[in-house]
């Protein structure tokens, strides 16, 4: 996406800025195919045409401009893990459907989201969602995984990355028994 404007250089108040602004999200709206993105991007030119104030927050979220930046370990981080999560995903989607629905009832291989108290880790997951970098949905469990449960479920799956799909017995191994997941809690 490149040429998104740094937060300094963000107006919406002079015409200038409102060009600026109309332009960039012109340019996201042409490059994409997916028909909520596009209606999404038609939103945002709204809100900025019609100046809605209260609404800017949501557009410089839109267009990955929030006022405050995301560490680089973060962005990685996140990166890998969309990454992780897409190739369980499509290997469950190779697998005979008994031994992918075995794997999911053996432990969590949907991605939950992130916890409230990782805001960065939350504002870039929805950044690369909005820009249709990944598209890894949140799926909601009722005991979530944490951060803590994806990093040691990243640390299993740097042995297995290179492999085109993931067998059952590496998917299990990587993510994480959902017994396990409640004693992780308590």
């Amino acid at each position: 996406m490149g040429s998104v404007m740094p937060p300094d250089r963000l107006d919406f108040t002079s015409t200038s800025g409102k060009i600026q602004l109309i332009s960039l999200l012109d340019s996201m709206q042409q490059r994409s195919t997916d028909k909520d993105y596009i209606v999404h991007c038609e939103y945002c030119l709204d809100i900025i045409r019609q100046g809605i104030e209260m609404n800017y927050d949501e557009v410089l979220d839109f267009i990955g401009a929030t006022r405050e930046p995301v560490p680089a370990e973060v962005s990685v981080e996140v990166i890998f893990l969309m990454e992780m999560f897409e190739h369980i995903s499509l290997s469950l989607s190779r697998l005979p459907a008994a031994d992918a629905h075995h794997a999911a009832l053996e432990c969590y291989t949907k991605f939950c989201g992130f916890e409230p108290s990782l805001p960065a880790h939350l504002s870039y997951y929805i950044f690369l969602v909005k820009t249709n970098k990944h598209r890894v949905p949140v799926f909601k469990e009722s005991l979530p995984l944490t951060l803590s449960h994806y990093r040691e479920m990243m640390l299993k799956y740097e042995r297995y990355k290179r492999n085109v799909y993931l067998s059952q017995e590496m998917i299990v191994d990587i993510c994480i028994p959902r017994e396990q997941q409640i004693k992780f809690i308590l």
